[in-house]
């Protein structure tokens, strides 16, 4: 397939750009940032706010994997984050209804919980968290997650889109600098504040693209949020004991949790997708590695 990969220079895109080349695919990579170069794929500057420019490129193309918007919550800037995360990946289903592409996939964010940028912690009704669980949406960037969201289930009601919007978790690249600042973190300990918020879940970059590649080949219909994380816990800690000081309340466990196991389940994107998390983190050794 041709695949339009938008955000494709970005720390997630090239990853994807390479997963998707290692399988055969021929990769157009997009992005606003002029003079970027992008390793095995063709690059193009392209606002996915200028709809006339989005639609043609996207014609070129069999499907698209859309990764471009602002990726985390800007000070003041709550119209250009709905704008940007909204509106663009609303033109990017428009212009693929008139291209005729039946599936894509887009990146939303465990955000789309609400927990992370929220004025106030998400109340967790049950462990593992999936994607049926309620959200407390309180900032511009979750909501733009969660709209986009419903922006799938539009289009798959409208024009019979099939889509995966992936809620990935905070993305690790297998490098050594980007490693030794998550086992500097690690080190703070369980309490961590971003830990906590996070629910001590994390994704390999590599696993990451391998599910968004997958969300374009794999037998499936319909519009569906996804969960995308490792299945452990990135402390190598039981995860009942890390979770009690902070969501000890929480008294429903809805599969067996008795070791590091997450506290977000991909079990969905697992029966959807045919996805699992290959790599695992060995925070004594810091790196990533596949296998447990």
């Amino acid at each position: 397939m041709k695949v339009l990969v938008t955000g494709g220079a970005g720390r997630v895109g090239r990853f994807v750009v390479q997963e998707l080349v290692s399988r055969g695919h021929q990769v157009t990579a997009a992005g606003r940032t002029p003079d970027r170069t992008v390793d095995n794929a063709e690059y193009r500057v392209l606002d996915c706010l200028d709809y006339d420019a989005l639609a043609k490129t996207v014609a070129e193309h069999d499907s698209v994997i859309h990764l471009a918007g602002i990726p985390s919550l800007i000070k003041d800037k709550s119209r250009q984050t709905f704008e940007d995360n909204c509106q663009g990946t609303y033109n990017v289903y428009e212009a693929c209804a008139a291209a005729g592409i039946k599936k894509i996939s887009v990146a939303s964010s465990i955000n789309a919980l609400g927990q992370w940028y929220g004025k106030e912690l998400l109340p967790v009704r049950y462990f593992p968290i999936d994607e049926d669980h309620p959200s407390l949406l309180s900032d511009a960037y979750s909501f733009s997650k969660k709209i986009l969201e419903e922006i799938g289930e539009y289009f798959w009601h409208k024009d019979g889109i099939s889509s995966v919007s992936l809620r990935i978790t905070w993305v690790v690249s297998p490098d050594p600098r980007r490693l030794d600042g998550m086992a500097r973190m690690i080190n703070q300990g369980p309490n961590l504040e971003f830990f906590v918020r996070n629910y001590w879940t994390w994704i390999d970059a590599r696993d990451s693209a391998r599910a968004f590649v997958q969300g374009i080949e794999a037998d499936y219909e319909g519009a569906h949020p996804l969960f995308i994380n490792s299945d452990l816990n990135l402390l190598n800690l039981p995860s009942r004991e890390i979770a009690q000081p902070h969501y000890g309340y929480v008294t429903e466990w809805r599969e067996p949790i008795e070791h590091d196991e997450a506290l977000v389940s991909c079990r969905r994107a697992k029966e959807i997708l045919g996805w699992e998390p290959i790599y695992r983190l060995i925070p004594e050794h810091g790196w990533n590695i596949p296998g447990r």
